[in-house]
């Protein structure tokens, strides 16, 4: 709680500003008179301490002790102090009257209690995060969340937003080798030296089966995105696996050998093998075309997407109501659920694409990107990638690169 007390005996509790003014000798001194009303006492809650033992030894009264505590009840109990726990009085000289009260009730937050007349108001104030630039370099073994360096809920949350800025390139859970690795900057959220999580992802680069794929945050035009070292978004307007699958139970095919069957004829489309209720996503923003029982295919959503695109999802268990003909969806919308409905050996999504009149292999047709850096931003989104490609470069060995003993908290 140090960097607390430090804050408390740092900022001062008036503040003036001057805007073309250049006071006086009276102004000075009503200006020092003003401020010399005013003292503060600071402290820390020792063992067996209580609110009214801290009261009592700064000779403050009763009834401010109750109705402070009174106020602050519904925001902090203060009938148990924390060990440790830094506090501060604002006081009157003239009256010795508490003006304001500030008590740390974590490492991110504190207690301020303002006096307006002849009450107080209480509020809970969260203390802003110092942000640090660390780095990671590791190398995959298994999965990318247990490759991590840590097992803090943090690292888990990082991994996770990893996979989804490469979500339209990686599929994270079969595309990952063993030998993979993974160089990252990210930001750290401090309050004092205590580790509070994990910011913004600002670059990364990922060796996945000998393929180096890359992204780089930049901010522009008020929005924010992930891109390639071209300026080329990550972002693709289709999802190649619309839901969470187990493995792919067929490929895209000119000539399968059907298992229920028992011919070969053209399977134009992929099978990701799920459990049945898994959720299924729109690959894509647009407009729903078809939504109901269609033959073989069983319960099928198809849906229509700009630049020519179309997409086929078969076999669903069941479909939301909301899903029907001549509705819009988004991208990551529910559309529907896993099932083994039409002709089909058990629970799985058939997932087809087509691009004007003809299917196309999801999992190796060029997908359409997002909106790229602006051309007249791409000398400054240069000069970002030059700067984060350095700081990658320097991380020559699978370490955490900075902040391995972080000291955790929440």
């Amino acid at each position: 709680m140090k960097h607390f007390l430090y804050s408390l005996l740092a900022v001062p509790f008036i503040i003036v500003l001057f805007i073309n003014f250049k006071p006086g000798p009276v102004e000075k001194k009503q200006e020092a008179a003003r401020e010399n009303r005013f003292y503060t006492i600071a402290g820390i809650v020792r063992p067996n301490d209580t609110l009214e033992a801290i009261f009592e030894k700064h000779n403050l009264t009763r009834e401010e002790l109750l109705n402070i505590f009174n106020i602050s009840k519904k925001i902090h109990n203060l009938s148990k102090l924390s060990i440790g726990t830094v506090y501060s009085f604002k006081l009157d000289r003239e009256e010795n009257r508490i003006q304001s009260m500030k008590y740390g009730i974590d490492d991110g937050s504190f207690l301020n209690v303002i006096k307006v007349r002849d009450t107080y108001n209480a509020e809970k104030i969260n203390i802003e995060p110092g942000k640090k630039i660390g780095s990671l370099y590791i190398t995959i073994n298994e999965n990318l969340i247990n490759s991590m360096p840590g097992s803090h809920k943090e690292y888990r949350r990082l991994a996770l937003e990893l996979a989804n800025i490469f979500a339209w390139d990686i599929d994270f859970s079969s595309d990952i080798r063993n030998g993979d690795s993974l160089k990252m900057l990210v930001e750290e959220l401090w309050v004092g030296e205590v580790f509070k999580g994990f910011g913004d992802i600002l670059a990364a680069e990922f060796i996945n089966n000998g393929e180096v794929h890359t992204a780089y945050r930049f901010e522009h035009d008020g929005y924010s995105g992930y891109y390639d070292s071209k300026g080329n978004s990550l972002r693709k307007t289709l999802l190649r696996s619309p839901l969470k699958f187990d493995h792919v139970s067929s490929y895209f095919s000119k000539r399968r050998f059907h298992p229920i069957l028992r011919i070969y004829r053209p399977h134009l489309g992929v099978d990701y093998a799920a459990p049945t209720g898994t959720p299924v996503s729109a690959a894509g923003s647009g407009t729903v075309v078809f939504a109901g029982y269609k033959g073989q295919n069983g319960n099928m959503v198809k849906i229509n997407h700009k630049g020519g695109y179309e997409t086929y999802y078969g076999h669903l268990s069941s479909i939301p109501k909301k899903i029907r003909q001549g509705a819009t969806v988004s991208q990551g919308d529910i559309i529907g659920y896993v099932g083994s409905t039409g002709l089909a050996s058990g629970p799985h999504l058939d997932y087809r694409i087509k691009r004007f009149s003809s299917f196309v292999n999801p999992l190796k047709t060029d997908l359409p990107r997002g909106t790229s850096v602006p051309k007249k931003l791409l000398a400054e989104f240069r000069y970002t990638t030059d700067s984060f490609n350095a700081k990658l470069e320097s991380l020559t060995r699978p370490v955490i690169a900075s902040g391995s003993d972080r000291k955790t908290s929440g």
